[in-house]
């Protein structure tokens, strides 16, 4: 379109003008003014008026003048465009010819990218790992609050730093060897030690990319294991201690094991000496006196007898493991039947009657499983 003075309205226009303001026809669009065709305001706020005055003043005294403005169709909706305003003359008359473009697309797209961008870097900011933007000198570009917080570090301080000043690891000569490694492969993943502004240090996993832009770009995201590692060291200690005592205790285990099976041993021991003893030093001679006319006293002495295999047959239960199954009369019988006591022996020493005797038999031989098998009850007995 174009532009005269003094009233700078429109004095020609294509139909790609007419099509773009949503303008019947030239002749309505001849009878306004830029201003007529724009919001009552512009985005920095000043009235369109007067700022549309004032780029036509500059393109006139420079020839030609190119920005950006925002318009508006005639229908009232607003959009961005680029204007290119040139100063002509056409026999002799001075006059402005205006080129415009709808540039609401470019808008749209740039606002996109702003906003991904912003969002982005709210991300990093957030981010609980810490980021680098590196160049591949291993100059540090950007870093976030996250990294900061690690190093004990300002963000303006790092920015003036390269991967050298915190690698507490690898020496300039073999970060130059791993950054064209990681150029070379596209990425890597790797552990190491960075060193804090306080001359600490700590443990750190790192995760970078590269990326083929500006010269070249890594990505760098660091995560503290200082925390992990303290961890898998109390595991370790905790694991390590768990083990010590496990062996401590299954040592305690076998002790035990030798000094029970010592303490049996010891009780068998002492049990077949008590019984040896009462049959080699005692019973021999309780013999000899039954053998005497002892009238009244022989009942005592039968008592006696009696008794003896009853602390015979007690110890029994400490020296056999199969009789525990016997109640103390039955193994008082089965003592005197290993001993070689017939039934009527042994229901005159226990004062029963023989009939009590051979169900006492019956019953030992059942407990011990001996119903259905022909060996002999007093064998049986001494090979306990």
């Amino acid at each position: 379109m174009t532009l005269a003075p003094p009233t700078w309205k429109f004095t020609r226009a294509n139909q790609a003008a007419l099509q773009l303001f949503g303008v019947a026809s030239e002749a309505d669009f001849t009878a306004l003014g830029p201003w007529d065709v724009s919001p009552e305001r512009q985005p920095d706020g000043r009235p369109s008026v007067e700022k549309a005055q004032e780029m036509i003043t500059t393109a006139m005294r420079d020839g030609s003048y190119f920005f950006e403005w925002e318009h508006q169709r005639f229908h009232g909706e607003p959009f961005g465009a680029d204007v290119l305003l040139t100063r002509i003359e056409v026999n002799g008359q001075i006059s402005m010819q205006a080129t415009v473009r709808d540039i609401t697309e470019r808008k749209q797209a740039e606002w996109m990218l702003r906003a991904n961008e912003e969002r982005h870097r709210l991300i990093l900011r957030t981010a609980m790992d810490g980021y680098w933007f590196v160049d591949t000198q291993g100059r540090l570009l950007e870093v976030n609050e996250a990294y900061c917080r690690m190093s004990g570090y300002s963000e303006q301080e790092l920015l003036t730093m390269s991967i050298s000043d915190v690698e507490a690891v690898e020496l300039p000569v073999d970060i130059a060897t791993h950054i064209r490694k990681i150029v070379s492969q596209g990425e890597d993943r790797f552990e190491s030690v960075h060193r804090r502004k306080d001359g600490s240090t700590f443990n750190v996993e790192i995760s970078v990319q590269f990326k083929p832009i500006e010269g070249g770009r890594i990505v760098v995201f660091i995560r503290d294991r200082t925390a992990r590692k303290m961890a898998d060291e109390r595991l370790r200690q905790s694991e390590e201690k768990l083990r010590v005592r496990s062996q401590e205790l299954e040592e305690m285990n076998i002790a035990l094991k030798v000094l029970l099976k010592q303490r049996e041993q010891d009780q068998k021991d002492i049990g077949e000496k008590v019984h040896a003893n009462v049959k080699q030093l005692v019973l021999p001679y309780i013999e000899k006196l039954k053998k005497r006319k002892l009238g009244e006293d022989a009942a005592y002495l039968n008592i006696i007898e009696a008794n003896l295999h009853g602390v015979i047959s007690s110890l029994a239960t400490t020296t056999s493991g199969k009789l525990h199954v016997l109640t103390p009369q039955e193994l008082l019988v089965a003592n005197l039947i290993r001993d070689g006591r017939q039934d009527k022996d042994i229901s005159g020493f226990l004062n029963l009657s023989i009939y009590t005797i051979k169900a006492h038999r019956r019953n030992i031989r059942k407990k011990l499983g001996l119903i259905k098998e022909k060996a002999n009850l007093r064998t049986f007995l001494s090979n306990l």
